[in-house]
């Protein structure tokens, strides 16, 4: 069996000594070795019979694909080529998004996750509204697009009597993009909001408006992961609000809330489309699945805990923090080992 690790990451660099000695120069990223690329190494460490090709951002193509089996993303998609993150001149630009889009799209490059259940991923407002539908708690959003009128907007988030709020755009990740708002302000002042836009139009078009929830900054987020449709572990980090903001990752004390959190993700997985691979239809590897408080700025209980934001198996795992001690490597080596036999058990 050939399986194809799609790297790319930038900001997560592997802890695993012993695996990074035995990384090659060419797989790494900034001069470091990133969990992506010590991933693909621990699985030719583990499962020598197989032959694992670790593909480089700048080495998508077709036919490199289609040489393999299966190829996972985990450190490369088309909201990294959005985002520039990392910065690959033949991805670039729109002409540059279309082609790696084409790439993900063909159903002969075996890419996995599948392109229709990344994109049900990728779409804030897809699976936002998904999740409202089926009673999984969210907060309440409005979707505008980057040429809305802003007179139309302000007079959106006052009926909605938000006194503060957040715009984010759809597409967008680390926090890049995101803009905070106070309605009085930006009501004396409407270019606080055209600066936005003219800020953030050049690189999205579509955008998410919610209220400014209180509680992202002070409990920050906490980020459930689930392996093969299994709560495997969480982290707790702060609520984001800028790309370079600095990180402290502590482990969920409050087990009230880890509780009601995995119970939510629960419910999550079960909706969660599934994934279709070689004529199978199958669970994803991971997905990760954040949560915050306090929905319409309640008070701090379990009960007012929301779903955020999902992410496939490119999320940040954490595991670079010397206090997340969770395996990730050996499992993740396991299950893509384990999801590769299910989608083809005779090989």
């Amino acid at each position: 069996m050939r399986i194809g690790i799609i790297t790319g990451k930038t900001d997560e660099i592997s802890l695993d000594k012993e695996i990074n000695d035995k990384v090659a120069k060419k797989h790494y990223y900034y001069g470091s070795v990133h969990t992506d690329a010590a991933l693909a190494y621990t699985m030719r460490d583990k499962y020598p019979n197989v032959d694992v090709d670790v593909i480089m951002p700048n080495e998508l193509s077709d036919k490199r694909l289609q040489k393999n089996d299966i190829n996972y993303a985990v450190g490369y998609d088309l909201i990294n080529a959005v985002n520039n993150d990392p910065y690959i001149k033949k991805f670039s630009g729109e002409d540059g998004y279309k082609k790696l889009d084409d790439i993900y799209y063909k159903k002969a490059n075996r890419i996995f996750p599948s392109y229709d259940f990344l994109s049900f991923i990728w779409d804030k407002r897809k699976y936002l509204e998904h999740f409202r539908k089926n009673d999984i708690p969210v907060t309440p959003s409005i979707f505008i697009t980057g040429d809305i009128n802003i007179t139309t907007l302000i007079k959106k988030v006052g009926d909605r009597g938000w006194s503060k709020f957040i715009i984010k755009p759809i597409g967008g990740t680390i926090a890049i993009g995101v803009g905070k708002f106070i309605l009085s302000e930006c009501k004396k002042d409407r270019d606080i909001l055209m600066g936005y836009f003219v800020e953030n139009n050049a690189m999205f078009k579509e955008y998410i408006v919610q209220e400014k929830i209180d509680g992202f900054m002070k409990y920050g987020e906490i980020k459930t992961y689930w392996i093969d449709g299994k709560f495997s572990y969480a982290v707790n980090t702060p609520g984001a609000t800028s790309p370079d903001q600095e990180y402290e990752v502590k482990e969920v004390i409050d087990k009230k809330v880890l509780l009601k959190c995995e119970e939510i993700g629960k419910n999550v997985i079960k909706i969660l489309p599934k994934i279709s691979f070689n004529r199978k239809r199958v669970l994803p590897a991971m997905v990760r699945i954040d949560f915050t408080c306090c929905k319409d700025n309640r008070r701090h209980t379990p009960i007012n805990y929301f779903v955020n934001e999902i992410e496939s198996d490119i999320a940040g795992t954490y595991t670079n923090y010397s206090n997340v001690k969770y395996p990730i490597l050996d499992v993740m080596s396991d299950v893509y080992i384990k999801k590769a036999k299910e989608l083809y058990p005779r090989k």
